[in-house]
């Protein structure tokens, strides 16, 4: 695992979401046209389906990706690495949450921890 793959897969996550967001107005849009036009209104409805799709797409590498994740972070030897990888790429936490969750006294430490694992073991 590299730092680089990490940081496309945080930026997946937030994509995801944004998506969602996306697909949320979409259907807002959707139920609005339909309460003015009538149900049966399809303006809005071919932009809703394919943000359907995409969040689904998304959703899915998502998922390869923390398979992947979650089997590479099992092979950490050290426990507190192996918790602060667990907590921030598949519980999602934030650098201060899983300090405040590690006893570190700011997001730096675990934030420094994962670094080094990864300066070290890059591959």
């Amino acid at each position: 695992m590299t730092r680089e793959r990490l940081r496309q897969f945080d930026s997946l996550v937030q994509e995801l979401h944004e998506e969602q967001e996306r697909m949320q107005r979409e259907e807002r849009h959707v139920r609005l046209m339909e309460a003015t036009y009538g149900v049966g209104c399809l303006f809005g409805a071919e932009a809703l389906e394919q943000s359907r799709a995409r969040v689904l797409t998304l959703a899915g590498q998502r998922e390869d990706e923390i398979a992947e994740i979650r089997l590479w972070v099992e092979c950490i030897p050290d426990s507190l690495t192996r918790r602060a990888f667990k907590l921030r790429f598949l519980d999602g936490l934030s650098w201060g949450e899983i300090a405040r969750r590690m006893g570190y006294g700011s997001d730096s430490g675990p934030r420094m921890l994962c670094a080094r694992y990864l300066a070290e073991h890059a591959g």
